[in-house]
């Protein structure tokens, strides 16, 4: 990291990484767990009404989540690029893959919400009706996480491979952001395989996404001093 401009974009990454941690634990995980209450649809059902702004701020959260995990890639891959054009290519391209996913996801949250409000539905179905259906969409917002949480793994493993070979980033970071990605793909894997989240094991593989970007904001920071 020798130039002006690969400053700016470590610098620009660190930011951008750092600002996905707290808008995913709060629109991913936080949000999504508050509301659902294991065995008690009645007590789900009152939390979606009662905090259903809240739960709109999470919508909006997660577009926001998206929208910066974009210029992050693109940051990413300009910095990273010089040690591996596939590899930054394809971690571009699994990053692609999952904004759509996540984003289209939103829509049980949304249609959640809209469903008690709708003259139109509640003419055809009734209450108890409309009430299973909406607990369907919680579940399938729960599933369609899930689905995009694979390619969360998945852009890890080459971002770790280009961190490894890049020389101005420690080697144990890349390995544990390959580690991170394969925690991700396990997790989706065993989660449809065996119907179950009992064997999450993402929470526990992380530190490497904690690492990279404040050893990028701070070797920015170092690499300013000398230029």
């Amino acid at each position: 990291m020798n130039t002006v401009n690969e400053i700016r974009l470590a610098r620009l990454a660190g930011c951008l990484y750092l600002l996905l941690i707290p808008m995913g634990v709060f629109g991913i995980m936080y949000i999504p767990e508050f509301i659902t209450v294991a065995g008690d649809n009645s007590a789900t059902l009152a939390n979606l009404t009662d905090h259903a702004t809240t739960i709109r701020l999470s919508i909006l959260c997660a577009f926001a989540i998206q929208l910066t995990q974009l210029f992050l890639v693109i940051a990413l891959y300009y910095l990273l690029r010089p040690y591996g054009v596939i590899a930054a290519r394809f971690m571009v391209l699994f990053t692609l893959v999952t904004i759509p996913i996540a984003l289209l996801n939103e829509l049980s949250h949304i249609t959640a919400l809209l469903l008690p409000e709708s003259d139109l539905l509640r003419g055809v179905f009734n209450p108890q009706q409309l009430n299973a259906l909406t607990l369907f969409l919680l579940e399938l917002h729960r599933q369609g996480i899930m689905i995009a949480h694979i390619f969360w793994g998945l852009w890890l493993i080459p971002m770790g491979y280009l961190v490894y070979r890049c020389g101005f980033l420690p080697k144990i970071i890349g390995v544990l952001l390959i580690i991170a990605g394969i925690g991700y793909c396990l997790d989706t894997v065993t989660f449809f395989a065996f119907a179950t989240d009992r064997y999450l094991i993402a929470q526990y593989t992380f530190p490497g996404e904690v690492l990279l970007p404040l050893t990028l904001l701070w070797r920015a920071y170092k690499a300013k001093q000398t230029v």
